[in-house]
């Protein structure tokens, strides 16, 4: 075995000892990422990478030259390895840090290679017939690049728009058939603790069908957010891998499940459905379609003083007024939402879209709200009742950054198991989970749509 840990550790101790002594810098324009449980902490593999030159990066990004993992860790697939397997980067085991310092310069990393990472070849056998003749061979039917769609824009801010489109598949178990989109709105929204934020995920192909992403857009509600994208990758199945586990370990639920409507956990993310899916569970239930959103116009009553201000109605500036008339098309997807909590550059905002109320949540100030619908004029008359102010509150606690949803070191392999496992089983009949069903017929778009 090439592994030598301790070695890396006794160099190290070696150069305490020594003040005169400088350490080669061996290293010097490599940068590793580190997955999986090593021999030695992360943070001493961090001290030992940059005593020697080197840099460390907390993802798999194109930057990185070396991924330092072990076979356990290779075998599991989490994202740093699906990742580094997309991206073509050497994943090898951590005596390879030792070695290159030991050699004083940086080594040929195959013979480090993590044998668990290398890209599983299928045995051919030849079958043959009762009289010793070889079988004729299965035909396989062209699947050609995955099918995608216009319908559903791409995350603006992944910067794949002109190059990619969001999958989507027709997929069947047993009698069952769907369509399933490759695209979830995710929403956290907790008003008694503090918390609104969204989670959006998309899995992308090129437009010539030979890359692949899975792309994370999250932050609080009201702000821009950050987007983190995995790949590209070569294979569709390890973009596809990476997309499952980050919608696990968000929600709770296993993504596409037919037949199966998607379970709220306590603490996750729940599901947003989309539009025509709240549209055709509303004709099932034979009754009328929520009010769709899009192109309303949104005002509040100033009725005090303020910079000299006359009392009366005014419109939201343009970006807030964008987000007002989002954040009420989830409410009319979602009833649970009608509560939301709207973080603004300067302000927190408590926003009641069932009484159309809107509070400063640092103030206590509270303010009537409304919504104009495209191609209608409203009357400049005041509500009939203005609401009282509420006592200055303390600042609520809100997500405490967007980087709480990035990738955390100590559960990236959540879910692992059950990923894989669901791959294996996906000819299989879908099982209802023993967690309470969201209402019948209501479906986000992490669950197939029956065709």
């Amino acid at each position: 075995s090439s592994h030598v840990g301790p070695h890396s550790l006794r160099l190290r101790r070696r150069f305490r000892r020594d003040g005169a002594a400088m350490p080669p810098k061996v290293f010097k324009g490599q940068v590793f990422a580190l997955s999986g449980k090593l021999s030695q902490t992360r943070k001493e593999h961090e001290e030992l990478i940059r005593k020697h030159g080197g840099e460390v990066a907390g993802s798999v990004t194109e930057d990185v030259t070396y991924l330092i993992t072990n076979e356990a860790d290779a075998k599991a697939r989490p994202v740093k390895v699906a990742t580094a397997i997309g991206r073509g980067t050497p994943i090898v085991q951590e005596g390879f840090l030792g070695a290159c310092i030991a050699a004083r310069k940086l080594l040929d990393p195959k013979h480090f290679v993590v044998l668990a990472a290398r890209p599983k070849r299928k045995a051919k056998k030849a079958a043959k017939l009762a009289d010793g003749e070889p079988a004729p061979k299965r035909v396989k039917a062209e699947t050609g690049p995955p099918k995608t769609t216009d319908k559903v824009a791409v995350i603006e801010k992944s910067g794949l728009a002109d190059k990619a489109k969001v999958v989507q598949e027709n997929v069947k178990k047993g009698f069952v058939e769907a369509s399933l989109t490759w695209d979830v709105e995710l929403v956290h929204a907790d008003v008694a603790a503090g918390k609104d934020k969204y989670y959006n995920m998309q899995l992308l192909a090129s437009n010539e069908g030979l890359e692949y992403w899975a792309v994370q857009h999250y932050g609080k509600t009201g702000l821009d957010g950050k987007v983190h994208v995995d790949g590209p990758f070569d294979d569709i199945g390890d973009a596809k891998r990476v997309f499952r586990r980050r919608f696990r370990q968000r929600t709770g639920n296993v993504f596409g499940q037919l037949g199966v409507s998607f379970a709220e956990v306590a603490g996750k993310y729940r599901v947003l459905a989309n539009d025509d899916a709240v549209a055709e569970a509303a004709a099932k239930e034979g009754r009328p379609a929520p009010v769709k959103a899009g192109g309303g116009k949104w005002q509040y009553y100033l009725h005090n003083k303020v910079d000299g201000k006359k009392l009366g109605w005014y419109d939201y500036e343009k970006k807030a007024g964008e987000n007002m008339e989002k954040y009420f098309g989830q409410f009319t997807r979602d009833a649970a939402l009608n509560v939301r909590l709207i973080q603004s550059d300067y302000f927190k905002y408590e926003v009641d879209f069932s009484a159309m109320i809107q509070r400063n949540v640092k103030s206590g100030m509270r303010r009537n709200i409304r919504r104009i619908a495209e191609g209608e004029r409203a009357p400049p008359v005041p509500p009939k009742k203005i609401p009282a102010p509420a006592e200055p509150a303390p600042d609520w606690k809100g997500a405490e950054s967007s980087e709480e949803d990035e990738e955390d070191e100590s559960s990236e392999d959540e879910g692992e198991a059950e990923v894989e496992a669901e791959e294996e089983a996906e000819a299989a009949p879908a099982e209802k989970p023993a967690r309470a069903a969201a209402p019948a017929g209501v479906r986000g778009r992490g669950a197939a749509d029956p065709a």
